[in-house]
């Protein structure tokens, strides 16, 4: 018989040993249940045991950033713990019906999910690409941000605990930043690689081919593999990380429910 669970510090370690089947997919929740779990909420289905489906809202962002991963028939029931007012959800293909349903005036976008497993990868290095460390990168980093428009722009004092906490490299021209890459989640058996993005006067050069293997490389030194979501249209991104090894895992959809955000 199916019933709804929410996940507390009584039961998070079963939950997590439950996600721990398929640790790719659910790198994300895996990841905020054992690390952000202040700021972090989900709601578990469960059928005798066996786990049919989760939604999970991270709050640590700024906007809530949801995760909706269960089978078919389950998004309905799952959706009715969704945030209220405007945040983004990432949720499996199948599910589109029914978050349209939900969600008729949001935005949506395909997204790939790619894989790179360690001893698969091909990197290109460069003395342009360095670490990302000091206050100057930091400042740097949330400049660049800022020209992307659809992410949520932080303070430079989040900049550098990000870039002290997830390896974050950048190509480096006349010393400013025009290309970076960086880390989003870091387990045992993944990386997940997120941020990546040239400032467009310098694309089409090869940067985020050299950003995104050199964060490639570091992930690989400590994880059996490294992942990523890439919009299934953003074809010139999808050329940088297939020559790097990068394979298509799966493809879920981006929903922007009235943050006017892009993936």
């Amino acid at each position: 018989m199916l019933r709804l669970e929410k996940v507390n510090e009584s039961n998070r370690r079963r939950v997590v040993e439950l996600l721990s089947s398929d640790v790719i997919k659910h790198a994300f929740a895996i990841y905020d249940l054992q690390y952000k779990p202040e700021y972090t909420t989900m709601y578990l289905a469960l059928d005798e045991g066996r786990m049919e489906g989760y939604i999970l809202i991270y709050t640590g962002l700024g906007f809530p950033s949801v995760v909706l991963e269960c089978r078919k028939g389950l998004a309905d029931k799952l959706l009715d713990y969704a945030p209220r007012g405007c945040f983004i959800l990432h949720a499996p293909i199948d599910s589109i019906p029914v978050v349209r349903d939900r969600f008729p005036e949001a935005n949506y976008y395909l997204e790939e999910w790619m894989v790179v497993r360690r001893g698969e990868e091909r990197t290109f290095k460069s003395e342009l690409v360095r670490r990302l460390s000091t206050r100057d990168d930091a400042d740097q980093l949330a400049h660049l941000v800022q020209l992307r428009r659809s992410v949520a722009v932080r303070d430079v004092e989040r900049y550098m605990e990000q870039i002290a906490s997830k390896p974050t490299y950048g190509v480096f021209l006349d010393e400013r930043l025009i290309s970076y890459a960086s880390v989003l989640i870091q387990l045992p058996q993944v990386w997940v690689i997120g941020g990546v993005y040239t400032h467009p006067d310098y694309r089409n050069r090869g940067y985020g081919t050299l950003v995104t293997s050199a964060v490639t490389e570091e992930a690989l030194k400590n994880a059996g593999c490294a992942a990523l979501f890439v919009r299934a249209d953003n074809y010139p991104a999808i050329r940088v990380y297939s020559k790097i090894g990068y394979k298509r895992f799966g493809e879920k959809v981006w929903v922007d429910v009235g943050l006017g955000m892009k993936p």
